[in-house]
């Protein structure tokens, strides 16, 4: 018995010429139909007896047609000579001329497209000037995904109408729906060119009958054509100028290049894994899915599979064997199964889409960290970011500060456009990474209108389109840039086209997004907003960064929802714009301290001149108690100038020590030239893992410093005091140095309890060193 073999070619692997033989795919233009001169004798609203004087011709260039993005076209346009005298019928203009595509098969992706426009002359009275008539815009691949073959009839709309006069303005109209190239309104016609196709392609078996009717169809598509009254061009898709009439079909691939541990799938779409798909996730087969029950060997797969590390897609036969049992561990495991299963998900089929968001309202409820992970760039399909956001809804005030730098890094995979598509309410001032930006209305913050006093505002005063629906923006002029040009996952984009049943659980329940949650947190909580501010100030002081403007815009928006809200919230605003003017004038003078000629003895004691200026005079005495940005519930009134010092390391960061209206101080170290980024990280991987042990009842009394960069080359470091044991036994004993710093008369020793318990729990076996060390070698990855 034979075998059926499915031959075929991968775009991906059809390159530029080589060995002298050309592989670009062609086009022939072959004749117009329904052309009447006559109807184009308008120009610019005024009738012309001149105008479509000249032979018409037809130029061509491929464009692109991807949402949100501006340039859609991607080549020059080129041009063909101008059609034959001869005329078979009076409204049949022939061409007959073969064009080759200015890129290869490889370099053409689904969202490409040929356009045609049809073009002629008009003379007034300054002279001769080109004159568009029609065109129209065709994809270069079906809805399966395969390159065109064989002859199409497209209909090319008039140009006049739509106020297109110049081939640059062609730009404005191609991804308009009606500018396409299909025949609306004729399936006919549509049912007997794809047939005839169909038949050229060998796809359908011959019969004696197709000589006889093969002519009946032909007449039927020039009767068609003619009693529509619609202008039709006439072309055919070939495989190459030495090959046209190969018929093997050309399939759209993309070949992944130095792909990344998360990249191992394929991200691409082939017709055997569609057929596959089909047979084994449809929803036919839902309802036995729910009722399989692993067995021993399949569950104990099933374990190794949730044991796998994050950031690592699931092999083609671990990602069936999770959605065959996506039930049972929704019900058993549902908080490791959670990322594996969407890992399973093929989100480029609608079909899957829907059982798997079905699924996810169904899903127990898991704690917030376990939805930390949805938000890598391993899952960028809008109902998957908004089911996690839901569940971080959960999360304590404490909990969400543990890691809000990542979502704020997180917002780098969350849709650009629908964050730049939100307007921001005007201020009178507005904090930006450069400092401060002020208008003449500054003078007085506090003073608001009767209008914007409302102490009621609250939490609900966000800006519009983070708490009402979003009003539909022109999205020609938005550019969302793709933030990972470089990398192969990002031919996804961040664009994800909305449509669906599933939508409409995004209208019910998964209402918010990643920006808006965070936006209103900040308004309910002073540490979440003072730290979202410099994490979000920290992120846009890199200008090379793609994200660089989507940043800048959600840290307006959030000053706006700011200063738009209650007058706590207002005074919060009041606060940040004060701390951002507090580091400006920090900066400028520890770079007067810096920049001068001397050793380190010379710039202390610059340092302390300095203080004495009265230009830095408002660093030395704070009028009114400013919010540290490092630890925003601590308010200091001022810095003990005499005690400031540079420390002898390369980049002799400064030691400040902060004067409390208390009268103490709260030290700090500033470093400039130093990206505190990376010691901030690590910082917070180790007050989580203390939160983390202290839950399983293991506390080690670690005391972690905090560390905050509020920009790429600086930032503030606590400074804590410490003594080696090594200085203590010099003068003593431990015990000694415990009873004269923590003395107690009714506790045992002599010592205070808390204090002698962690002395004890850190001289334990397994000291807080040694679980540290395995913590940050093992558990950076999560």
């Amino acid at each position: 018995m034979g075998s059926l073999t499915l031959q075929y070619f991968s775009s991906c692997d059809l390159g530029p010429p080589l060995n002298d033989e050309s592989i670009l795919p062609c086009i022939k233009i072959m004749n117009l139909s329904g052309f009447h001169p006559e109807k184009f004798k308008v120009v610019k609203g005024s009738y012309l007896p001149l105008a479509c004087y000249g032979e018409p011709r037809i130029s061509y260039c491929i464009t692109k047609i991807v949402p949100h993005l501006d340039c859609c076209i991607i080549s020059p346009w080129c041009e063909t000579r101008h059609c034959s005298s001869e005329r078979t019928l009076s409204d049949v203009r022939r061409f007959d001329e073969v064009i080759e595509l200015p890129l290869p098969y490889n370099a053409l992706y689904d969202y490409n497209g040929v356009c045609f426009v049809l073009s002629s002359t008009y003379t007034d009275e300054k002279g001769v000037h080109e004159q568009l008539l029609a065109g129209a815009n065709m994809p270069l691949y079906n809805s399966k995904k395969v390159f065109r073959h064989g002859i199409y009839e497209l209909e090319l709309h008039p140009l006049e109408p739509l106020g297109i006069r110049r081939l640059e303005d062609i730009e404005r109209i191609v991804r308009d729906p009606k500018f396409d190239s299909k025949p609306v309104g004729m399936d006919q016609l549509n049912k007997i060119m794809k047939t005839n196709r169909k038949h050229t392609r060998d796809e359908l078996f011959d019969t004696p009958l197709d000589r006889h009717t093969r002519s009946d169809a032909e007449r039927a598509i020039e009767e068609a054509k003619r009693s529509s009254g619609r202008l039709f061009l006439s072309i055919e898709f070939q495989f190459s100028r030495n090959q046209p009439n190969l018929n093997i079909p050309v399939i759209f691939e993309r070949r992944e290049i130095e792909p990344l541990a998360s990249d191992t799938r394929a991200e691409r779409w082939n017709p055997v894994d569609e057929k596959y798909f089909k047979m084994t996730r449809s929803l036919r087969v839902a309802d036995v899915d729910r009722k399989r029950k692993p067995n021993k060997e399949t569950l104990d797969r099933l374990m190794g599979i949730l044991d796998q590390p994050p950031a690592r897609d699931l092999p083609e036969a671990d990602s069936d064997l999770v959605w065959q049992h996506r039930f049972y561990l929704a019900e058993k495991y549902p908080e490791a199964a959670l990322a594996k299963f969407l890992l399973a998900v093929r989100w480029e089929y609608p079909e899957q889409v829907e059982q798997a968001v079905e699924l996810l309202h169904q899903w127990p409820v898991v704690a917030p960290e376990y939805v930390l992970e949805l938000f890598n760039r391993q899952f960028i399909h809008l109902a998957v970011r908004r089911f996690a956001v839901l569940r971080l809804h959960a999360a304590r005030d404490e909990e969400l500060l543990l890691y809000l730098y990542q979502l704020v890094q997180a917002l780098y995979y969350e849709n650009w456009h629908d964050i730049l598509s939100t307007p921001v309410k005007p201020m009178d001032c507005v904090a930006t990474a450069s400092g401060l930006n002020q208008t003449s209305q500054n003078a007085d913050l506090a003073e608001r209108s009767p209008q914007e006093d409302q102490a009621d505002q609250g939490v609900e005063n966000l800006p519009p389109n983070l708490s009402s629906p979003r009003k539909p923006v022109d999205t020609r002029n938005v550019s969302v840039r793709s933030p990972h040009s470089p990398r192969s996952h990002n031919s996804q984009s961040l664009i994800v086209e909305i449509g669906g049943r599933w939508m409409e659980a995004l209208k019910d329940r998964w209402k918010e997004d990643l920006t808006t949650f965070l936006i209103r947190r900040a308004l309910c909580s002073w540490p979440v907003a003072n730290y979202l501010y410099w994490f979000l100030r920290v992120e846009l002081d890199e200008p090379l960064s793609p994200a660089s403007e989507m940043y800048t815009h959600v840290l307006e928006l959030l000053q706006s929802a700011l200063y738009q809200g209650n007058e706590t919230q207002r005074a919060w605003y009041k606060e940040l714009v004060r701390q951002s003017i507090f580091l400006a004038d920090l900066l400028q003078f520890i770079h007067k301290v810096m920049d001068g000629p001397g050793d380190r003895i010379r710039k202390i004691e610059r340092l302390h001149s300095c203080f004495k200026e009265a230009e830095f005079a408002h660093l030395k005495h704070i009028e009114e108690p400013l919010c540290l940005p490092l630890e925003p519930n601590v308010k200091v009134i001022g810095i003990d100038a005499p005690a400031t010092n540079l420390f002898k390391s390369a980049r002799q960061p400064v030691f400040i020590p902060f004067l409390l209206p208390s009268g103490g101080q709260y030290k700090v170290i500033f470093k400039h030239g130093d990206d505190l980024r990376r010691d901030q990280l690590v910082l917070q991987m180790i007050e989580l893992m203390d939160v983390i042990l202290r839950k399983e009842n293991f506390d080690l009394k670690l005391t972690p410093y905090k560390v905050l960069a509020t920009g790429s080359g600086h930032g503030f470091v606590q400074f804590i005091e410490s003594q080696s044991v090594f200085d203590i036994l010099q003068k003593g004993t431990i015990l000694g140095f415990l009873q004269q710093n923590a003395r107690s008369s009714t506790d045992p020793l002599g010592v205070q309890k808390e204090v002698l318990e962690t002395y004890i729990r850190s001289c334990e076996d397994i000291d807080g060193e040694s679980i540290r060390s395995w913590f940050l070698t093992n558990c950076v990855p999560y």
